[in-house]
């Protein structure tokens, strides 16, 4: 049973990708959540769906509710494993755990709450405090990452940690999205694929813009994605007197069509676990600029197939911008480095072998 809340984003990605590979190897799944994961537009084989809503915010009847019901489907359905994704998920599992005890339930946060992005120093301690207490009721806290394995053992058992990283399917050839072939004609493409909203960190690309366009004027800069950020991040543009060069193309349906059109993949997040896009862009060889949070530094290798630079400079990520499009032949070095770290260390096969022993270690 995946018990899961956002339907999009990284999660949602994760939440699909276990889907189909658990069904692939013969294992039936069912899908907890308001709606099945938008990467997951048709319910493999072997697979079901049962609507819980799980509200983002702090909701206390609501999230009672929740848990009563999670519960009783999992008194009704007797799972092998409940595998509980984010922080409201893993929150209603756990607290579904202490009714129905028998059964094993894993908690994988996705970057913790308490360290993300937030204005507020008392959110954070708030999120930690429900963390701590809510800790002793997982069977296994199975993290994305070591960097989130290290917040585990800071509001939890350390023994009851795993590590199983995220993966994906290598990279083949392919065509290039129409709309990165356009671009690429005016000039080289610097490109970022994430969602807009606070803490992602677009602002600092935009504001390293004009560095870039100083030395690149052909430049262009294409963030793709959606969210609420996306109207203050093209005034933010505009006021730099950069929007000709900054275009926002929409939501991305198929990433490695959008990166095989790319020079200089960007991703500039304040806080993050280990994000699904660091490795779409890897298995594509392409050449990162990333801000050195959460995980990220573990995909590159401590740089070896990246530039890792301090979050919200947006001098560094000019200067290394800047300096990746006037050395193609880094540029490719560090591709093919990445694609091999891909193949080596972060294949979905990976990912699901290592998940499938830890759920035989709690099940046994």
């Amino acid at each position: 049973m995946l018990v899961h809340q956002p339907v999009d984003g990284g999660v949602g990605r994760h939440v699909a990708d276990l889907a189909r590979g658990l069904t692939e190897r013969g294992h039936e799944v069912v899908l907890c959540g308001p709606a099945a994961p938008d990467a997951l537009p048709a319910l493999p084989d072997g697979a079901s769906h049962v609507r819980m809503e799980l509200d983002r915010a702090i909701s206390p009847r609501a999230d009672l509710a929740a848990v009563g019901s999670l519960a009783a489907l999992v008194r009704r359905l007797a799972p092998a494993v409940v595998h509980a994704h984010s922080s409201k998920a893993g929150a209603v599992a756990r607290l579904g755990h202490s009714l129905q005890p028998r059964v094993p339930v894993l908690y994988t946060p996705h970057g913790y709450a308490f360290a993300g992005f937030f204005s507020s120093a008392a959110q954070r301690r708030a999120y930690r405090e429900i963390e701590r207490l809510l800790a002793p009721l997982a069977t296994r806290v199975v993290c994305v990452c070591a960097a989130e394995a290290r917040l585990a053992a800071t509001v939890g058992p350390r023994r009851r940690v795993r590590v199983v990283h995220n993966g994906v399917e290598p990279a083949g050839e392919g065509p290039i999205d129409p709309r990165m072939r356009a671009l690429g004609e005016r000039g080289p493409v610097v490109c970022a694929l994430t969602q807009l909203r606070a803490g992602k960190g677009i602002e600092t690309l935009i504001d390293a813009t004009p560095a870039l366009l100083a030395r690149h004027p052909r430049a262009q800069v294409a963030i793709w994605g959606d969210g609420p950020e996306l109207a203050s991040l093209r005034a933010r543009a505009c006021t730099a007197g950069v929007a000709h060069a900054v275009h926002f193309p929409g939501s991305c349906e198929h990433p490695p069509a959008v990166l095989r059109g790319v020079e200089v993949f960007v991703h500039p997040s304040l806080a993050e676990a280990f994000p699904y896009v660091i490795l779409e862009a890897m298995a594509a060889s392409r050449a990162i600029a990333a801000s050195d949070v959460g995980g990220i530094g573990e995909a590159l290798g401590g740089g070896e197939c990246g530039v890792l630079l301090p979050p919200g400079d947006a001098r560094s990520l000019a200067n290394a911008v800047n300096g990746l499009l006037e050395d193609p032949s880094r540029r490719a070095q560090l591709g093919a480095a990445a694609q091999r770290r891909i193949r080596q260390r972060f294949s979905r096969a990976a990912m699901l072998d290592r998940l499938m022993d830890v759920y035989s270690e709690v099940s046994d």
